[in-house]
């Protein structure tokens, strides 16, 4: 791990970083909601106004000190940037282990009969390891090829499946719109856990701050709203009804060249996957280095970056990650990583030495 990782991402590299791992959580599965998808859209818009509130005080602080949260808490007080620091360090464990049992569930679940859990698993975390380890310019620019693969492939399967589109799906008929519109609000919120690494990775911007936070949160606006829309034209009531909607819309695409594009979601949803998890193997050997103080060796980081990896496997092989897979956070833990936590280091007041004459 270099010494210095500052300044060596734009604000695009970074926005389409966390679009990969946003996207690749709406490929997986929705949570079960019982509201109409016009109320889901607009829970969508208000989480992503509440996320842009949280987020003021990151992009605040990361834009006046040019640097990551971490370097600033530790900047203004050692005890409380080592605290930070731990805190980002434990959530970035718990997303290794969250998001490698849950590739490797979804994967046996829904997409191979032949492919058992133990390769996919050691595949998606080896190369993950790999791309996590080249620094976050590399990463960036990897994320951006992704993304690229992500919004072709998207544009292929709605053109492909919109035969006869139906619109009966957006309506407001629903019994007690505010209470649904609540419960969608903080379950969608629930779902951007890469807020917290893009809370994280923000001092590397070399731009604007506000820029890489704002434009990410319009850019996934965007694609929520529209790829939401497109599966209902074309799955109707039942693109809330199932957990895993995109699944079943590239099941149903077609082409003349292609019969169906379901073996295409899931090379996509695999390296957009690989994408994910790269971002928090780096994230959590990046907090690995700041704790040691820059003397962290580099078994020391790979052992901590694959052991709650590797800890997916037994829960995998006793059939018992269903319960994890489907797991409601809750929503309090992701506003104090992204909204407390910078907003307490802000107010956080550098205690000045007396100076001897």
């Amino acid at each position: 791990m270099a010494r210095t990782m500052n300044n060596t991402l734009s604000p695009l590299q970074l926005a389409v970083i966390m679009l990969c791992a946003r996207c690749f959580s709406m490929m997986t599965y929705f949570p079960y909601t019982s509201s109409n998808t016009l109320v889901f859209m607009l829970a969508i818009v208000a989480s992503t106004a509440l996320q842009g509130l949280l987020l003021i005080p990151a992009a605040v602080l990361c834009s006046k000190y040019k640097m990551g949260l971490c370097e600033i808490a530790l900047l203004k007080s050692r005890p409380v940037g080592l605290l930070v620091t731990g805190g980002f360090f434990l959530y970035f464990v718990w997303d290794i282990f969250i998001t490698t049992g849950t590739f490797a569930y979804f994967m046996d679940s829904y997409f191979s009969n032949q492919i058992s859990r133990l390769p996919a698993v050691i595949c998606a975390g080896t190369a993950a390891l790999y791309l996590g380890g080249m620094g976050s310019s590399v990463l960036g620019k990897c994320a951006g090829i992704m993304f690229f693969v992500f919004a072709f492939f998207a544009g292929i399967l709605i053109l492909s499946a919109i035969t006869y589109p139906d619109i009966t799906g957006f309506h407001l008929a629903q019994r007690n719109i505010p209470k649904a519109l609540a419960g969608d609000i903080s379950g969608e919120f629930i779902r951007n856990r890469e807020l917290v690494m893009l809370v994280f990775l923000l001092g590397d911007v070399k731009g604007s701050k506000p820029k890489a936070v704002y434009s990410y949160l319009a850019v996934k606006l965007v694609i929520l709203e529209a790829l939401l829309a497109f599966v209902t034209l074309v799955l109707g009531e039942f693109a809330l009804a199932t957990d895993t909607p995109f699944f079943y819309l590239s099941c149903l695409s077609n082409s003349s060249v292609v019969e169906r594009y379901d073996a295409g979601f899931m090379s996509v949803w695999t390296v957009l996957a690989l994408v994910r998890l790269a971002a928090v193997f780096h994230c959590c050997g990046r907090c690995v280095w700041i704790l040691s103080g820059g003397r962290a060796k580099s078994a020391m980081v790979l052992s901590v970056q694959t052991i709650p990896a590797a800890a997916t496997l037994y829960l995998l092989s006793k059939r018992s990650w269903k319960g994890l897979a489907y797991l409601n956070e809750s929503p309090w833990l992701l506003v104090c990583a992204v909204g407390v936590i910078p907003l307490a280091v802000m107010l956080l007041r550098v205690r000045r030495r007396k100076v001897e004459v």
